[in-house]
């Protein structure tokens, strides 16, 4: 939605070795008869542009109409970069096709039965002023029936979702102004899942960054998530080898956290890293028996966060009431410290490692739940968890996107590619920790909700990310092939890269951090033994850093454990 007009684009692909990008072009540009615009409405699927009353335009994930609403009457007059070569009347009044020089055929539908006519090259206007819905859609096959299809479509328009999360069932339910049911597109994660759907499979499929959409008809979308088994612990039980192991490697591991709390990262990231592998530590020494270590580990992760809830910690982290979130002191007042985190940046990232070390502390010392820090712990929790739509002070999982099926990390920065979300693991990491924490503290309705996300967020990186393990033809060659993972996903292009550089391990590594049992969603025997020889493996061994060769290792014992341990052995 530009000022005075709304420009429709069907994107076409381009594929290189590392990347795939949505190349965007002005199809069509529909002008309106304001240029003042403002946002109206919106919710987890929609949002509503509105032209000083005099048009709206109604934006709805995956609508296969694009509408925009003349509240007066206007002369129409739409634009296009290609050249018309062909416009001809359909089946009903104000229903036309019209042919481009690109191949493609559009469909437009003028409500109260408008006639176009042609303006040179590229130009379409109406010879009576209109006033209703003005409808356009690009026809993806040229079969009469997909036609007919979107043309017995044309009335049900799109207006908005209701979202609700069920146990482990997901419903989209469309808000429809107009007679009929409406045709939406459903994304790869969509189509495997929806239960009953009806497919309008004559109109064809439409191609998207994350693969070929299918034209589903209906107001209503339900799917279900199976959930694996997922606690605190791994599934596989330790033997006494492994226990004996574990406690000298958690001892040396104990001893190592910082008791002078000065040398401890300040930032909301690196802090909640290192909490939560000081949890990490206290909970599998727990679980190898070693009670002295998880004793050392836990009393440091308690002191470390004190101060973090106390506000006394160097950059405090604060309420912000014009965006409803939890930031640092510092990040508001700098856009560029703190990773962003003041203009919500990496939200579920950060705090999703407070949430994962404070139901470890929970778990493990009940007693230091007082109600004064389960008040602070849960402000940090419903910041980027928040399952309740009637909650004033947060919005409703701040970085989850229903339709996608996955969050975003980019918070309030602008890209040219849009949004983005880099590592897939800290997602899941996210939610896993508010699952935990949720459970912890007897929250059994948004531990169910908090599970039901974390289930889907793993199943759409297997899917988006994760080349060759769920799906093998979401992205073109030659990206496909060429990799096994996308670095970052973008709303309109995959990079194989990351934001902190371009080194493969990166690219991987990114993908495996941190573990935790949570982890195991992603991390299947199928995809690794698929992509060790022709990938993994290299991209360990030509590692510039230990750390990083280790991590990716690490992967591989989901296939082979002795040999894992004696490549991180070396």
């Amino acid at each position: 939605c530009l000022s005075g007009a709304v420009v429709v684009c069907a994107p076409t692909a381009l594929a290189e070795p590392k990347f795939v990008a949505s190349v965007w072009h002005d199809d069509w540009r529909v002008e309106l008869p304001s240029s003042q615009r403002s946002l109206v409405a919106f919710d987890a699927v929609s949002a509503t542009v509105d032209y000083s009353g005099a048009a709206s335009v109604p934006l709805a994930r995956g609508a296969v109409f694009t509408t925009v609403v003349l509240h007066t009457p206007t002369a129409l007059r739409l634009s296009t970069i290609h050249a018309i070569i062909g416009v001809r009347p359909g089946s009903a009044p104000g229903v036309w096709l019209v042919q481009l020089n690109n191949g493609a055929t559009w469909l437009v539908c003028c409500e109260g039965g408008a006639a176009l006519q042609q303006c040179g090259m590229s130009e379409l206007y109406s010879d009576t002023c209109v006033s209703g819905a003005v409808r356009l859609a690009l026809v993806p096959s040229n079969d009469d029936s997909a036609v007919e299809s979107l043309v017995a479509a044309r009335h049900a328009i799109v207006v908005g979702g209701d979202v609700a999360i069920h146990n482990s069932t997901f419903t989209i339910d469309w808000r429809v102004q107009g007679a009929g049911e409406p045709l939406v597109c459903a994304l790869p994660h969509h189509q495997s899942a929806l239960l009953e759907p009806q497919w309008a499979d004559d109109v064809g499929t439409y191609w998207f960054i994350k693969g070929q959409m299918r034209v589903a008809r209906g107001c209503q979308w339900r799917w279900r998530e199976d959930l694996e088994p997922l606690g605190f612990a791994g599934s596989t039980p330790l033997t006494d080898v492994h226990r004996a192991r574990l406690c000298e490697l958690v001892a040396a591991d104990a001893r190592e956290l910082p008791e002078d709390l000065a040398v401890l990262p300040q930032d909301p990231y690196f802090f909640g890293k290192a909490l939560a592998r000081a949890a990490r530590i206290a909970l599998i020494a727990d679980e190898a028996g070693a009670h002295e270590s998880r004793d050392l580990a836990l009393q440091r992760a308690c002191a470390w966060l004190e101060p973090w809830l106390a506000g006394t910690n160097c950059s405090p982290l604060v309420y912000d009431s014009e965006w409803h979130g939890i930031v640092s002191r510092a990040g508001l007042h700098d856009p560029h410290v703190d990773f962003g985190q003041g203009r919500y940046n990496d939200h579920h990232f950060h705090y999703g490692y407070f949430a994962y070390a404070a139901a470890a502390i929970l778990k493990l010392a009940p007693h230091w739940g007082t109600r004064a820090r389960l008040d602070q712990l849960d402000l940090l929790v419903r910041d980027f968890g928040n399952c309740s739509a009637h909650d004033t002070a947060f919005p409703l999982l701040r970085c989850f996107d229903f339709f996608d099926g996955h969050s975003w990390a980019a918070g309030l920065f602008p890209f040219a590619d849009s949004r983005n979300q880099e590592s897939t693991s800290e997602a899941i990491n996210a939610y896993y920790g508010a699952f935990l924490y949720a459970s912890v503290t007897d929250r059994h309705e948004i531990a169910t909700c908090m599970r039901a996300v974390l289930q889907l967020e793993a199943r759409t990186a297997r899917m988006y990310w994760h080349l060759d393990d769920l799906a093998a033809d979401i992205y073109p060659a030659p990206y496909a092939g060429s990799h096994a993972v996308v670095g970052i996903l973008w709303s309109s292009k995959v990079d194989y890269t990351t934001f902190f550089g371009s080194n493969p391990e990166y690219i991987y590594g990114i993908q495996l951090i941190p573990y935790t049992p949570a982890l195991a969603l992603v991390v299947k025997r199928q995809w690794i033994e698929r992509i060790w020889d022709k990938h993994l493996r290299a991209v360990a061994d030509g590692s510039e850093t230990e750390s990083w060769r280790e991590m990716i290792d690490l992967a591989y014992a989901v296939v082979d454990k002795p040999a894992t341990f004696e490549r991180i052995s070396r």
